[in-house]
């Protein structure tokens, strides 16, 4: 201030400026998203503060070498305006709520690293803007202005986080991250290599109040009331290996969590998750090893597939002791009894002989000396882990350019005495039997004999005989006859102790009324259940009726 009461020049511009601020900072960016899916553009959220509507005339959004002019555009009080340069596209990638104003324009090129997002007046003055670095946040997942929800109003704050939302991004929402009154989350579950983490977390500002929260994975279900938690603190629930479903082979389940009743975001009270559940040991294995190649060869992890089933290993993991992990690109179908290289390079696909053999990103690159191999399912299930060093290979002068081949590919043992070095001339077998080792033949199947057989009990073609050979060597065995549309017609095997091969007669006779059955199609299903391990066996075979005494009756 200058003697006398007055003020300068300088002064009254300042005093001009913070008149118009408060007016301008109403208009902010609420969410950026540089790094969408596929097929989804890149977009901006901005949100409008003020009580009353507000209009962007000749506005700009910028980064950090281009600007790009704004259709003008009215916000509605409190309403929110969704910027991206594919309307139409985003719409087909995403749900945006009808009270959200979308509009389209040339966004500048939003950097997937570090980058900076302005809006700008008319006259070039910036109103908001945010620096973000994806490698601060999740890649994949918008970048979200946090804030807390007061007196009916959302109070918008400073921090910055990647989007909690189920389908990445909270586009023309409630941001994920602002904090409500009364919001219990059930988190992301967290996999290990061999449990299920599920956690549920009071993202609210109160204490919740008790509420029921229910488990379900497959066959297994828990449940329970959760006790009061105060803002921030978490309940946690493990799922470990042994309470998931155990077969033989690969298969797919839902994990499903939920909290029962309502809170200030019901959306996230609920979680569905797709888990690939591993076969039983030995079923699925790593069966060698080329962790030192030569100049003409590559590093290369294989697996031998035990099961019954052809198994697509794409989107599977391998990973070394390090903690590195490397995606197993496609094409990586693996029939039954066969094998699949996992290559670190294109090199593995010109070696000697070359079997079955396909990619991973990024290359693994393991120790030549001593490392531990370990396979994961896209999740991060662990199904098969193996340790090696010097030690396993043969005596010999040197082992370079020989890989380490697994003696039984079908055994558990993570003994080093399982592995032994190559002896093939080529010095690797990647994607084909082993030089040292062959797996056990699997045998399954079922069949009936004669065929067609016959009800009339003087025919040659009575009885039926339904012979079976499976990989289960004790176990319970039942075996049912039904008719095509699903209705059983007789009950062959109940509960009795079977083996891994036999046969059963059937007198081609329905079992409810002990007459003949009518000529025709029936299936033969055999459930055997192992005396030993959670192993269960399913096989089925059709039965033909050619000749019957059934005597069809009237309409």
């Amino acid at each position: 201030m200058l003697e006398g009461g007055m003020r300068s020049p300088l002064f009254f511009v300042l005093f001009l400026l913070a008149c118009r601020l408060p007016a301008q900072t109403q208009i902010i960016i609420t969410e950026v998203h540089p790094t969408p899916a596929s097929g989804e553009p890149e977009w901006i959220e901005v949100a409008n503060l003020h009580d009353r509507p507000a209009t962007m005339r000749a506005w700009y959004v910028c980064d950090n070498r281009t600007c790009m002019p704004l259709s003008d555009v009215t916000i509605a009080a409190g309403g929110l305006l969704v910027i991206t340069s594919d309307a139409e596209a985003l719409s087909e990638s995403r749900y945006v709520p009808g009270t959200t104003t979308v509009i389209e324009c040339r966004l500048p090129s939003l950097n997937n690293s570090v980058d900076r997002v302005e809006l700008r007046s008319a006259d070039s003055a910036v109103i908001d803007s945010v620096t973000y670095d994806v490698r601060r946040h999740i890649r994949g997942r918008s970048i979200e202005r946090c804030g807390q929800w007061e007196g009916g109003k959302i109070i918008y704050g400073s921090t910055w986080a990647a989007s909690m939302q189920r389908d990445s991004a909270s586009c023309g929402v409630l941001n994920s991250c602002i904090t409500l009154p009364n919001d219990l989350r059930v988190m992301p579950i967290i996999v290990g290599d061999s449990s299920l983490l599920i956690a549920i977390r009071n993202s609210g500002a109160q204490t919740s109040e008790p509420r029921r929260y229910n488990v379900r994975l497959g066959d297994f279900r828990s449940g329970g009331m959760l006790r009061p938690l105060e803002p921030g603190r978490s309940f946690e629930f493990v799922i470990e290996r042994s309470m998931m479903s155990q077969r033989a082979e690969v298969h797919q389940t839902m994990l499903a969590v939920s909290i029962d009743g309502g809170d200030d975001r019901p959306e996230n009270d609920t979680a569905e998750s797709t888990i690939t559940l591993p076969p039983l040991p030995g079923r699925l294995t790593i069966s060698e090893i080329m962790a030192e190649p030569d100049d003409r060869q590559s590093e290369y992890i294989e697996i031998w597939n035990g099961t019954g089933q052809r198994v697509d290993l794409a989107g599977w993991s391998i990973g070394d002791a390090s903690g590195r992990r490397c995606l197993i690109l496609p094409p990586a179908a693996v029939l039954p009894n066969a094998y699949l290289a996992v290559g670190a390079d294109s090199a593995v696909g010109s070696m000697a002989e070359v079997g079955n053999w396909t990619l991973m990103r990024p290359a693994l690159n393991v120790n030549a000396v001593s490392d531990t191999v370990a396979l994961r399912t896209p999740e991060g299930l662990e199904v098969d882990r193996t340790p090696y060093d010097k030690d396993s290979h043969a005596d010999i002068l040197t082992t370079r350019g020989r890989s380490l081949e697994r003696r039984a590919p079908w055994s558990a043992s993570v003994d080093v005495a399982a592995w032994t070095t190559c002896t093939h001339p080529s010095g690797g077998t990647p994607g084909r039997p082993n030089s040292i080792g062959r797996p056990p033949a699997i045998i399954s199947g079922m069949k009936s004999w004669p065929d067609p057989c016959s009800a009339d009990e003087s025919s040659v073609a009575y009885p039926c005989i339904i012979s079976w050979q499976q990989t289960i060597e004790q176990g319970i065995g039942r075996l049912r006859i039904f008719r095509l549309d699903g209705v059983q017609v007789a009950e062959v095997l109940n509960g009795e102790l079977i083996g891994q091969s036999g046969a059963v007669v059937w007198d081609v006779r329905d079992a409810a009324t002990g007459m003949a059955v009518a000529i025709g199609s029936y299936v033969a299903v055999l459930e055997c259940t192992s005396l030993t391990t959670p192993e269960q066996h399913v096989d089925r075979c059709l039965i033909n009726v050619g000749e019957s005494a059934f005597v069809p009756g009237k309409r």
